[in-house]
């Protein structure tokens, strides 16, 4: 059994074309190509549907694909235990992570991992809940830093508290106000996140029974506090997300003093990571304590 050509697999279907596998695996195109091929002859089955737009996994492949990423998961945690005896500090890691947390986080967090473990590569992959949600349960990622409302029953570490705030414009005249009624949202005109970029905020109106009057539905955090600072209506975002907004927009504290708590989700125990992972965890905790 070849683990380069399972790699292959795995990649190419990641990515959805063989050529991107072959650039992310540093092969080339044909040769990627082979091994799969050579795979699929040694399984007695096709394992990839080839097509003008890209790859997908066929039936049998899509059955065996979790199999494949569980072993490459297991082959990276031997190969890195083995590094770790012999006390050498190398080993990879694939992280999932809310916009807010890449851009306030993420820089200074890895910038500084990457001086202390230099050897230890780590993938950092930009999403929201549901991306993150998917990206765990696939295998994709190691572990995701997000908040409880991605998946209800994962493995939570909780890192930090962050305040949910209804961000207005500088203007508005609920500017002055010390703290906006929920119910405020069912009347202004509200730039809301889409139900599968947000659970944090969707969690809130669901479980007050409010219905905010949605303006304009917006994906990105920052074209909504970009909406928000022309004017264009009222939001409800994290405190982490907007700090770096202040005094652009208005931020007040809403009924209820709702907070979100963002922390390290992993669909197994933390012992069950790699030792790379284990690294990388307690240093972010300590990062954060002090700097979060």
């Amino acid at each position: 059994m070849s683990l380069n050509k399972i790699k292959a697999f795995v990649t190419a279907v990641e990515y959805g074309s063989l050529t991107k596998a072959a650039k992310k695996l540093d092969y080339t195109q044909p040769s990627i190509s082979h091994m799969i091929s050579s795979l699929e002859d040694e399984y007695g089955f096709s394992l990839l549907i080839r097509g003008k737009s890209g790859v997908s996994p066929t039936d049998n492949g899509l059955v065996l694909l979790p199999i494949m990423q569980d072993l490459l998961k297991r082959a990276q945690r031997l190969a890195e235990t083995i590094n770790e005896i012999n006390g050498m500090e190398v080993g990879r890691i694939r992280i999932g992570a809310y916009t807010s947390v890449c851009v306030h986080w993420m820089p200074t967090v890895l910038s500084l991992f990457n001086k202390k473990f230099p050897k230890i590569q780590i993938q950092l992959y930009e999403g929201n809940s549901q991306e993150i949600k998917q990206w765990l349960e696939n295998g994709k990622i190691d572990f995701g830093i997000g908040t409880t409302q991605i998946i209800q029953n994962s493995n939570f570490i909780p890192l930090k508290n962050d305040r949910m705030l209804a961000i207005l414009p500088n203007h508005h005249i609920l500017a002055n106000h010390h703290l906006i009624e929920l119910k405020t949202f069912a009347t202004e005109p509200c730039i809301m996140p889409y139900e599968d970029s947000h659970h944090d905020v969707q969690f809130i109106f669901k479980k007050e029974k409010i219905s905010p009057n949605i303006a304009y539905q917006i994906r990105g955090d920052e074209a909504i506090i970009a909406m928000v600072k022309k004017g264009l209506g009222i939001s409800l975002l994290s405190e982490l997300l907007i700090k770096e907004h202040l005094p652009e927009i208005c931020a007040k504290p809403i009924e209820g003093n709702y907070i979100r708590t963002i922390g390290i989700l992993t669909n197994s125990s933390v012992q069950s990571l790699s030792p790379s992972s284990k690294k990388f965890i307690p240093f972010l905790q300590e990062w954060v304590q002090k700097n979060g």
